[in-house]
């Protein structure tokens, strides 16, 4: 379990952005689904909040995230990271990652 903790809206946000990461390449690999999984788990995400957060709007789910303090963002970014990494980081992961981190005003100077 993650030693965040995160509302139900925030959990359906980190929810959308991890499914925008997955279908970034337009390749869904089995190996983001297990990382995907794994992150829901640890993060405690029902099948309501997966299901809500599969809906919701990505600009809407950028705005919960901009909103968190910036430990919590980092937690975020390192979640995107973890899928990223789970089949191999290409250009439109790598494109979309660093759009996420310009939209949420995460600064790539923390170290997160």
């Amino acid at each position: 379990m993650s030693t965040f903790t995160f509302t139900d809206i925030e959990k359906q946000a980190i929810v959308s952005l991890i499914i925008e990461m997955i279908n970034a390449d337009r390749v869904i690999t089995i190996e983001e689904l297990v990382a995907s999984n794994a992150i829901n788990a640890e993060l405690g995400i029902s099948e309501e909040i997966f299901q809500a957060g599969k809906a919701l709007n990505f600009d809407y789910a950028i705005q919960v995230v901009k909103k968190m303090d910036t430990q919590h963002k980092c937690f975020v970014a390192q979640q995107l990271v973890r899928i990223m990494d789970s089949d191999g980081a290409d250009e439109a992961e790598f494109n979309l990652f660093e759009h996420i981190g310009r939209l949420i005003e995460l600064d790539k100077e923390l170290g997160c």
